[in-house]
């Protein structure tokens, strides 16, 4: 099978298969995953599996660690008086996003998009109204944003493997089939 027949062929049934089983549990945000499972990609996935797999769970995962850590320090603002209000979180979600683009001068994480991926998905799930709360960010369900987050990473992550696996297979087909075609003329 041609690459681009793999590709589309494999994201197609994959996509469907993640959404059908992803309605039977609605606890779980789909776009993480599909965030993930993109940045696989990005991250060289179709060429070097295992490389990419530990390279977006430890990428994405940074970024959600530090957003998740940020949230709960913008729950417990230590100043008090208006300005010092007002600046306390800008300032502070400016301070770790610095950090971790600065972090990129360090091999294991020189992708800063998929940091920033990882840090902007966990805002993205405080957004619904009452996760952004103390009690939810250090419960053990999936009401916590790292624990919800973190498992769809993971999830996303095993995605794009098995995704970059099955295009391999199906490109491989045809490979297995030409290979054969000569040899088997030869033989005749």
């Amino acid at each position: 099978m041609k690459p681009i027949n793999a590709i589309t062929f494999s994201g197609f049934l994959l996509t469907a298969v993640a959404v059908y089983f992803l309605s039977y549990f609605p606890f779980i945000p789909a776009w993480p995953i599909f965030i993930t499972w993109a940045c696989f990609f990005h991250m060289d996935g179709g060429v070097n599996k295992n490389q990419a797999f530990y390279s977006v769970v430890l990428h994405i995962g940074l970024g959600a660690i530090a957003s998740w850590i940020s949230a709960i320090l913008v729950l417990n603002n230590p100043f008090s008086g208006e300005l010092a209000s007002q600046l306390w979180v800008p300032i502070l979600i400016a301070a770790v996003i610095a950090v971790l683009m600065r972090m990129s001068v360090l091999t294991q994480f020189s992708v800063t998009p998929a940091i920033i991926y990882g840090y902007a998905s966990i805002w993205a799930f405080l957004s619904a109204p009452g996760l952004l709360n103390q009690d939810a960010l250090l419960s053990l369900s999936f009401q916590n944003a790292i624990v919800a987050v973190g498992f769809c990473i993971v999830l996303g992550a095993c995605c794009g493997y098995v995704n970059a696996t099955m295009v391999a297979w199906l490109c491989g087909l045809r490979l297995s089939r030409v290979s054969k075609t000569p040899a088997r003329l030869q033989n005749e």
